[in-house]
């Protein structure tokens, strides 16, 4: 288990590495082909996608945990049942949050200083296909096909970049650009379920839909930490002039490298240790294993915009946005405190363990009235977030020592 542990977390982790070169050559194309100002407007579009594919998000680790320990039972027939009312049911819930966006894109225009409602209603539209892509992806996790999975999660990205650069081709600006997000996404659906197809040759069976009784930590698990790591550019871009939320943007994109990098280390936990809980064998060896590798790559990532700030973000977004290069390091540590935090619980979650929630509940919260009082400068900001993350991780540890001596005394 140790050394698929490795061999399936290397697999989504060059998997991640790939997602994420593209992804930040998107970042930087965007950044120099749209300018502070667009771009700024880029960077709240994606913090509200963020936010509205947390059902998704959702959906895909509690189908991971779901389909794990349907593949221990090799019931095949349920899996396909899951799969395809789990399609069904986010394609309805992306058309409703088209229409849920369409309704208040006055609204957003308004709080994000937007100059017209056209991208809030684009980022609607592509919301549809990127609701859906989780479906399989998570059933890819749950039955530990890390290397399908792999393979979608490296063409994420390159999809995206070929659209992006066609649409801003063609003249269409900020709005092309948020479009790639969607037509990236549907080409990618196409590709997660080609290697799913085997499981459409099985009979369906009926499934008991009390599998989703985990969607309620899951839910809260997913839903805050997007708020927390996504908040932050909806204030900049409220309370600071345009070209400022443009240069937080380009800062955050490589700080967010930490966060994905949690995450990715978290999807392969998640089904591993779902797994062992079923089976009653004991897994604190992979949280101890997933701490050492995310706390190695963390180092070298904190140690690089410790040393190298302004020469990272020059070479990457421009010479223009090198004026946050001094917030680098303290941005990155507060993505880095987050991210150790997102470790804890996903392996609480995947153990169905759920204390977590009320301290996380708790201090997304905090970090939303926070900030809502003291926004004064970049730094305040990122100082309430580094102090924020610092007590929740404390108190998921906490938690996590608590779990461990119950179990000992047991």
């Amino acid at each position: 288990m140790e050394d698929k542990l490795l061999r399936h977390g290397s697999i989504i982790f060059f998997a991640t590495i790939i997602s994420f070169f593209f992804a930040y050559v998107f970042q930087f194309y965007m950044a120099r082909e749209l300018g502070p100002e667009s771009y700024g407007i880029l960077g709240s579009m994606l913090s509200l996608l963020y936010v509205f594919s947390v059902p998704a998000s959702v959906v895909t680790t509690t189908l991971a945990q779901v389909v794990s320990e349907q593949k221990g039972k090799e019931e095949y027939g349920k899996i396909k049942s899951i799969l395809l009312i789990s399609v069904k049911k986010l394609m309805y819930i992306g058309v409703i949050i088209f229409i849920l966006l369409m309704a208040i894109s006055p609204f957003l225009k308004n709080v994000l200083n937007l100059p017209s409602e056209t991208p809030v209603i684009i980022l609607g539209f592509s919301l549809i296909f990127i609701t859906i892509l989780p479906s399989p992806r998570g059933v890819l996790q749950g039955m530990q096909e890390f290397g399908s999975l792999g393979f979608n999660m490296a063409m994420d990205k390159p999809a995206l970049l070929l659209c992006g650069i066609l649409f801003t081709y063609l003249g269409m600006g900020i709005d092309g650009a948020i479009l790639s997000y969607g037509i990236a996404a549907l080409v990618l659906l196409i590709i997660a379920l080609l290697p799913l197809r085997f499981i459409f040759k099985k009979e369906s069976e009926k499934v008991d839909l009390s599998v989703y009784k985990y969607a309620s930590p899951v839910l809260v698990l997913i839903l805050c930490i997007t708020v927390m790591s996504s908040i932050d550019i909806i204030f900049v871009r409220k309370y600071f002039p345009a070209e400022v939320s443009g240069y937080f943007t380009a800062m955050k994109m490589l700080g967010e490298v930490i966060y994905f990098l949690a995450l990715a280390l978290g999807g392969v936990l998640l089904p591993k240790v779902s797994e062992l809980e079923t089976l009653k064998v004991a897994h604190g060896f992979l949280l101890r294993k997933t701490l050492i590798y995310f706390g190695i790559l963390l180092a070298a990532i904190l140690s690089a915009y410790a040393f190298a700030p302004e020469l990272m973000i020059t070479i990457l977004f421009g010479k223009v946005y090198s004026s946050v290069a001094g917030y680098l390091i303290w941005y990155a540590l507060a993505m880095g405190l987050l991210s150790l935090a997102i470790v804890f619980m996903f392996y609480d979650v995947s153990a169905k363990r759920t204390a977590f929630r009320y301290p996380l509940v708790m201090f997304t919260f905090l970090e939303i009235v926070l900030l809502m009082v003291f926004h004064e400068t970049i730094g305040q900001i990122i100082g309430i977030q580094i102090a924020v993350f610092f007590v929740l991780l404390l108190s998921v540890i906490t938690i996590n020592r608590r779990y461990m001596s119950h179990a000992q005394d047991g």
